[in-house]
């Protein structure tokens, strides 16, 4: 007996900001168990009417479930809840139509209590962030919460407090509430704080755009960064790190990683409708260090410089050691002894790191080890296999078999 093929719809905001590379990962799922699989992007007017966008006119959720009559919903965060969802589903289901939320955990929203989620593990950004900071040196050591008071902003933020103090550092929380109204903008908001804190002093930003916001407020208040505010923040959105200045040192999800594992929650739900399956955090990939948090990290500006130069470049073939000791200034004995003292390695080999750290998150996403080699800047594949394992220690596929199960 043939088995029926499923019908999964995804629904979210606008595809834009973090949620392209979340829906990349649940079509992968979807396009290895052979799903009919529908998206559907849609907004809320200021009236607070739902529209479905690139959709007939006058489509509501109840047509369009109506329509495609699916197994099952991923919802990722925004306009509509998963109880909607349930609520608008077609007549003749169920009682128990499946529905996983992705990106963030319900509790967010009370009604959502009790639906499966799939997201980012906050455990593991502050350990990141607390491992980043606590390198500077320094001993005090602050959380900048998002705007809002939301349950994932404070679990990143008591994890960071709780290892911190583990550190024998001293943690300073914010005094008051960020969401009053007629606060201005968040950096406004931020910067009486931020100008109390004890300097020197490294700060945890919920999200990249409360790390923006930290470092708006610093400019304002001519606290130089990182020297005495040094910046760590979560979810490495290029248009904010990159753009800012300084760049802003950010933690990157594995935001495949939660689109998989929403899929795969769905997909085991389906299977077994009468048993909801456990929600899953999925840990980081690694931080992305800029001049946030890199001057306080090496203590020499000439090195930071050097180090976010190649960040940049690194994957540019051709690049070679003379290359980055001109944009140093100095002479190259001189940058190799700066390096060896301050960075603990050579010229070569920061070149050779920064490159095997933009190839594992291409790996990580999936991306054929040819196509790696190519866009990481190695002369061939050969010669980034025997890199990667002189880097790693274990050969490419045996790295991508252990991340695969770590997933």
């Amino acid at each position: 007996m043939a088995t029926k093929t499923r019908t999964v719809l995804f629904i979210g905001p606008q595809f834009g900001g973090l949620l392209p590379r979340t829906l990349a990962g649940t079509q992968a799922v979807a396009d290895a168990k052979g799903w009919h699989f529908f998206q559907a992007e849609c907004t809320r007017t200021p009236g607070g009417e739902l529209i479905f966008l690139r959709a007939p006119s006058g489509s509501s959720l109840e047509e369009i479930l109506s329509l495609l009559r699916p197994d099952g919903c991923i919802v990722a965060r925004g306009v509509v809840s998963a109880a909607a969802v349930r609520a608008a589903a077609v007549r003749g289901r169920p009682d128990v139509f499946p529905v996983v939320l992705t990106d963030y955990p319900p509790e967010d929203v009370p009604q959502e209590r009790g639906v499966p989620y799939a997201t980012g593990d906050a455990v593991s950004f502050a350990r990141l962030a607390a491992r980043e900071l606590l390198l500077s040196g320094f001993s005090d050591f602050a959380y900048a919460p998002w705007i809002w008071n939301t349950p994932w902003s404070v679990r990143r933020g008591a994890e960071f407090a709780r290892l911190v103090r583990l550190a024998g550092g001293r943690f300073h929380g914010i005094p008051y509430p960020l969401d009053q109204p007629g606060g201005g903008s968040l950096a406004d908001r931020l910067a009486p704080w931020i100008a109390s804190l004890p300097k020197p002093c490294g700060v945890f930003a919920a999200n990249d755009s409360t790390g923006e916001a930290v470092l708006n407020a610093c400019a304002r208040l001519h606290v130089a960064v990182p020297s005495q505010i040094a910046v760590v923040a979560v979810d490495d959105l290029a248009f904010i790190c990159e753009t800012i200045r300084p760049t802003l040192s950010s933690i990157q999800r594995d935001l495949e990683g939660e689109g998989r594992a929403a899929a795969q929650l769905l997909a085991e739900w389906m299977e077994h409708p009468r048993r909801i399956p456990p929600s899953r955090t999925v840990p980081a990939v690694a931080l992305v260090r800029r001049d946030s948090s890199r001057f306080a990290w090496n203590r020499d500006r000439r090195v930071a410089r050097a180090q976010e130069w190649i960040r940049i470049h690194a994957c540019e073939h051709g690049l070679r050691p003379r290359d980055v000791v001109r944009e140093m200034g100095v002479s190259a004995s001189t940058a190799a002894r700066l390096f060896r003292a301050t960075a603990g390695h050579t010229l070569v080999e920061e070149i050779r790191e920064a490159r095997i750290a933009c190839a594992k998150t291409r790996l990580h996403a999936g991306t054929p080890c040819e196509t790696v080699a190519a866009e990481c800047g190695f002369s061939s594949v050969l010669d980034f296999r025997r890199v990667f394992r002189r880097c790693t220690g274990m050969p490419v596929m045996a790295w991508m078999k252990r991340e695969a199960t770590d997933d």
